[in-house]
């Protein structure tokens, strides 16, 4: 076994951020459920798609700037959280149609937070097909809706469609692959959208559990760093702890909480909430005991002592340990964590992993095999 201060330190943190960062996915999960956040992305990921949504040439000269451009999104994305269709009527058939409007899981969840390329296609072919009954085909009810834009599509939507019927040499099963080819180089960017706001809720959230659970990142490191006997505990908490660990990040992948990949948009999203969820609630669970055993071993918490300098009792309530005297310390400690819990669990369990096959490699062959 190959174990030297740094490895164990490194270990000691990266068992911290694994844990919070787990904690934080299932309370940025439930945000994201509770406000419908993936039905919202793919809701604006078609209006990208369908209805030319590019307001920057609105701010004139300020479009040009990203610091302009971002204020100018954020309350676009304020007026679509409550009225989703504003300025996009197409949008509103599309969500209307029969192939749609039944994929929402409820009326609290009447947008669907996952469309497939064939539902998508089949829908678009419907709404340009029309009713069929007065044209001698199918090609020949497309054709028209689209040279006469009948539905009143965006200009540069139109011409795309134009563009894709004619690739597909107006025959319509060419044309839905097409359209599916189309919507899925969408959904690819959707995907980034979403991950994007999601590490921003978990910087956010990060910083709130940082706070709250005082997981101080820079005391945390002098602690291992300095105690030895703190340090051994807390490895042998790792070594217990690790290969359960393996079961609650499979867990949390069947159940959509975690990603691996960028496919954020997947037939499995419609879940129960929550607090309906049993192995969600088990997990949390095991985390916050862990999280309290962590606690324990480092010795950092939060305590309230009655001082009687003076003959009058006065409570004084803050931090206990001495390494965390220093309040600007103490803020930067809980913003290191907050950005480590951003790169998701998913990052922190694959080196977890790593760390813990390197420790428990033999001395001769850790030192000639670094990258391991």
């Amino acid at each position: 076994m190959f174990s030297n201060l740094a490895i164990d330190v490194a270990l000691g943190l990266i068992f911290i951020y694994l844990l919070y960062s787990l904690l934080a996915s299932i309370v940025q999960e439930l945000v994201a459920r509770l406000f419908n956040a993936r039905a919202r992305v793919l809701t604006k990921a078609l209006r990208r798609l369908l209805e030319d949504d590019d307001r920057s040439s609105d701010l004139g000269i300020f479009g040009r700037f990203t610091f302009f451009n971002w204020f100018y999104e954020l309350g676009w994305s304020v007026v679509y959280f409550f009225a989703p269709f504003q300025h996009s009527p197409f949008l509103k058939k599309f969500y209307q149609s029969p192939s749609i409007r039944y994929l929402g899981e409820n009326s609290a969840s009447a947008r669907p937070a996952y469309i497939s390329p064939q539902i998508f296609s089949q829908a678009m072919v419907h709404l340009l097909r029309g009713q069929p009954e007065g044209h001698p085909s199918e090609t020949a009810a497309i054709r028209e809706s689209l040279a006469h834009n009948t539905l009143k599509l965006a200009p540069d939507t139109l011409t795309h469609l134009r563009n894709l019927f004619e690739d597909a040499h107006h025959q319509v099963p060419a044309f839905r692959v097409n359209m599916e080819t189309w919507f899925n180089e969408t959904m690819t960017r959707a995907s980034g959208w979403y991950r994007r706001q999601t590490q921003v809720w978990l910087l956010i959230l990060g910083l709130g559990i940082a706070a709250a659970f005082n997981v101080d990142t820079i005391a945390i490191a002098r602690i291992l760093m300095k105690d030895k006997n703190v340090r051994q505990q807390m490895v042998q908490l790792v070594a217990n702890r690790e290969p359960s660990y393996t079961a609650l990040t499979d867990t949390l992948l069947r159940k959509n909480v975690l990603h691996r990949d960028s496919s954020y948009f997947r037939q499995d999203t419609s879940v129960n909430m929550m607090f309906k969820d049993t192995a969600l609630l088990g997990v949390y669970a095991i985390l916050r005991q862990d999280a309290g055993d962590a606690k324990n071993v480092l010795g950092i918490r939060r305590d309230c002592v009655t001082d009687t300098t003076g003959g009058k009792k006065q409570l004084h309530c803050g931090f206990t340990h001495p390494y965390q005297k220093n309040g600007w310390l103490v803020l930067a400690g809980w913003f290191i964590t907050a950005l480590a819990i951003s790169l998701g669990a998913p990052f922190w369990f694959d080196l977890l992993g790593r760390v813990v096959k390197f420790r428990n490699l033999p001395p001769q062959t850790a030192s000639s095999n670094p990258g391991v």
